[in-house]
């Protein structure tokens, strides 16, 4: 009998050595946007300023020398916000990325600002791995970016990531005219491909995907963190098999990582305000992750010491576009602010500027969405204007009926992509996640009957934000004008500038 509970023993004893628990750290990002350099961000702290890539990095830098068992994640969409971007094409901010120890990306939507020739062009000039798998060259079995996937080790652990990007977001938010040539094809058919290629490769697959439905007004029972992710928690439910999704495109942290059908989500709140931590324990024996925890680090300027690599990377990349940024404008009264659901002083100054382009205009419009950046009171310089509208859009002017118009403002009132911000000579109610009320126009009721000349950004006028009506417009014509340059313009004509708050968007109840 003593034998035998030896050799029982000697076998749990044995049994129980195979099993051993690992820890790793995974260390995401996303939607970085350009913001190489600090600043207030006064919905985090009014006096405080926050975030930056030299802050960024020596924080990656210090958990990377505390646990070497970590990895970092970006989810994309390091283009565009900023001017430094804009004024490099993207060059300023993947120089600067390749001193942030980034051990994978995805590609987002901003990548394709200037087109997805230069986003090829820029890409290929980083030292760390960019993924993508489900964007090609139409009509073909070409990957645009040929990196669908990779593997690394860590802790012991062999680890499968995956770069997609949202079909969904890739249609509904990229400028038509810089993806010509290429098209996203179902990222859930392409994550089910992948996955069967590294699960008897790898312990743990992870997602690196730039997706998302725009926020809603309906809660539909969900969180606001739920709601705003819950592409990723469709994706989650509809292909088994990810462990972990590392997301962009929603600008939505997750304090506390959401779970679905088993795979952990995480995001931070993006503009690189934040470092995305999560820890996970990874069993061998039953093979998967047991125990997880996650939390987002506010990056604030005054309590980490500038990385000097990076310092001298990004202040070398400001002396390059200061000569153009640093140009006067005009001098304003007050600060230009944005607004996604209600009207914006900012929203007023660019469709002012657009409506003023041409004196046919009865009506511009501008998508909330596209305003990027607050502009201080004072002067207002070039690169302020850039920063605030940073995508190379141009102004069109076009011919819809009054009931065409109508059906693009229920587009607005819906909310799904924010509110469209209007001219001085117009105004419209509406009811929040219903739809448009009146729509007045220099005073007088919009006619469905009438035509009208509807001026906005040409990534507007080609249905960007599902404002599909305009493709059906009776006439179209590209100025080719930028609208940043359309704002100068604009703003020149006096050598101060006071910001109005007008009713010109009304909300009802």
């Amino acid at each position: 009998m003593k034998k035998l509970i030896n050799i029982i023993s000697i076998f749990f004893l044995s049994f129980q050595t195979l099993s051993e628990v690992k820890e790793l750290t995974i260390l995401h990002t996303n939607d970085l946007h350009a913001h190489l350099f600090p600043r207030i961000a006064p919905w985090i702290n009014e006096s405080r300023k926050i975030g930056g890539f030299a802050n960024l990095a020596t924080l990656v830098k210090q958990e990377k020398q505390l646990n070497p068992n970590n990895i970092l994640i970006d989810a994309g969409d390091y283009f565009s916000g900023p001017y430094i971007s804009t004024l490099t094409k993207g060059e300023a901010v993947i120089q600067s990325m390749n001193f942030l120890g980034i051990d994978a990306a995805c590609i987002g939507n901003h990548e394709f600002d200037h087109g997805w020739d230069n986003m090829l062009e820029q890409i290929k000039k980083a030292n760390f791995p960019i993924l993508n798998g489900n964007l090609f060259f139409e009509g073909t079995d070409q990957l645009v970016w040929d990196n669908p996937y990779l593997i690394l080790e860590r802790a012991g652990l062999k680890i499968g990531i995956i770069g997609l990007h949202g079909k969904f977001a890739f249609y509904d938010t990229i400028n038509f005219k810089m993806t010509e040539g290429i098209e996203a094809r179902d990222e859930e058919e392409y994550l089910r491909k992948y996955i069967e290629i590294l699960k008897p490769k790898t312990d743990i697959i992870i997602l690196a995907v730039h997706q998302g439905m725009p926020g809603r007004q309906s809660t539909i029972g969900l969180t606001d963190v739920e709601r705003n992710l819950y592409k990723d928690i469709l994706l989650a439910q509809n292909v088994p098999g990810v462990d972990i999704i590392v997301t962009g495109h929603a600008h939505q942290g997750t304090d506390k990582a959401l779970v679905s059908n088993g795979t952990i989500i995480v995001s931070t709140n993006a503009n690189a305000t934040e470092l995305g931590k999560l820890q996970i324990k990874y069993d061998t024996e039953k093979r998967r992750i047991v125990s997880h925890s996650n939390k987002l680090i506010t990056i604030f300027d005054d309590e980490i010491e500038d990385d000097g690599d990076m310092l001298r990377e990004i202040n070398y990349w400001q002396d390059e576009v200061d000569q153009i940024a640093k140009v006067s404008v005009v001098s304003s009264t007050q600060k230009l602010v944005r607004a996604y659901g209600e009207e914006s002083n900012m929203g007023n100054l660019f469709a002012d500027a657009i409506e003023a382009f041409d004196e046919k205009i009865d009506i511009a419009v501008v998508n909330s969405g596209a305003l990027r950046q607050d502009i201080s009171a004072g002067i207002i310089t070039k690169g302020d204007l850039i920063s605030a509208f940073p995508f190379p859009n141009t102004v069109v002017i076009t011919k819809l009926k009054g009931s065409q118009v109508v059906s693009i403002f229920n587009h607005a009132a819906g909310m799904t992509n924010g509110i469209l911000q209007v001219s001085k000579n117009a105004k419209y109610s509406f009811y929040p996640g219903g739809s448009v009320k009146n729509i007045w126009i220099n005073d007088e009721l919009l006619n469905d009957n009438e035509e009208y000349w509807v001026a906005a950004p040409n990534f507007v006028t080609q249905g960007g934000d599902g404002y599909l009506e305009f493709k059906n417009s009776i006439e179209y014509f590209d100025s080719g004008v930028l609208i940043v340059d359309a704002a100068e313009e604009f703003l020149r004509r006096d050598p101060v500038y006071e910001p109005q708050y007008e009713g010109r968007v009304k909300i009802l109840k």
